[in-house]
Formats: C-alpha cells, structure tokens, sequence
C-alpha cells in the first residue's frame, strides 16, 4: 500500500483510495504514517525534504516536531536514519510525500526498530510493544507542541 499513493484506485488499492477521499473532505496539517524498519536499529522520522516544492514552512514544521519528540522520548533519535532525497526527486508513490505535496503539510514517516534501539538497548525484553506504546505516547506530545502553527 506505501506505493499506491499517486496512483491509487478502488481496483487495485482501496484502502489508500479511500484514506485519500477521507484526507481531501478534511484536508490534513499532519500526518505520521508509522512502520517498521528491518535493517536499521533506530527510531527515527523519515521526512518529505525531497517533495517537488518543499517550502520553508515544511522544513521548520519537521525541525520543531523533531525536536519536541527528543524532548518527549528518550527512544527517539535524528542522527540515523534513511538518506535524504535530492530536491524535487522523492517518490511521490509513498503515502509521506504524496501527502506533504498533496496537502503541503507536515508529513512523515515513524520508523521503529524491529529488534531492539541500538542507542537504548533492552537485553531483557529488546523493542517491546510496551516501548512502542510509550513512543506512541510521546509522538503525541510533540504533536502537541507543533501543531498550533500547523
């Protein structure tokens, strides 16, 4: 489904379509599509920096909810994560930068690890549902912090 975005249908991804006519009745200032990622043992924000039009606004929406997650998680971090896109070239087919292009809003993408957070690592239990309601519960705090200037 995180490739349907731009080219989504009721045929061949109907639940992305019809998330796309919910978001354009009540046009988003925010979204975090969460996942998991295999290979990279951190919790991180993928943001929409190489969206054709990235503005000024963007930038300092994603840099205030960056900081304010670090403020409210200790399991979150900014020093890992994927590359980014080069301007005007990311893939407009994933639900985060359809979204901050579409909408010209905040975007992003929640990674979490699928093992354990390499910086705070849990030998005993490793990442845990227990820590990803915790981090659940934080991202809501840094929502809180940016969203009266979204």
């Amino acid at each position: 489904m995180n490739r349907e975005w731009d080219k989504a249908s009721i045929q061949s991804s109907p639940e992305v379509y019809h998330a796309i006519a919910a978001m354009n009745e009540a046009r988003p200032v925010l979204c975090l599509d969460v996942h998991g990622d295999e290979a990279l043992p951190y919790n991180f924000i993928a943001g929409a920096e190489g969206i054709p039009g990235y503005t000024d606004k963007q930038a300092k929406d994603l840099k205030d909810f960056l900081s304010a997650y670090k403020i409210a998680s200790p399991d979150f971090q900014t020093d890992k994560g994927y590359a980014l896109s080069k301007p005007g070239k990311a893939n407009l087919s994933m639900c985060t930068n359809w979204t901050a292009h579409e909408y010209q809003c905040l975007a992003m993408t929640l990674e979490m690890p699928f093992k354990d957070n390499a910086n705070l690592p849990d030998p005993e239990f490793g990442w845990s549902p227990d820590r990803s309601a915790r981090l659940g519960g934080a991202v809501l705090d840094a929502m809180l912090a940016v969203i009266d200037q979204l």
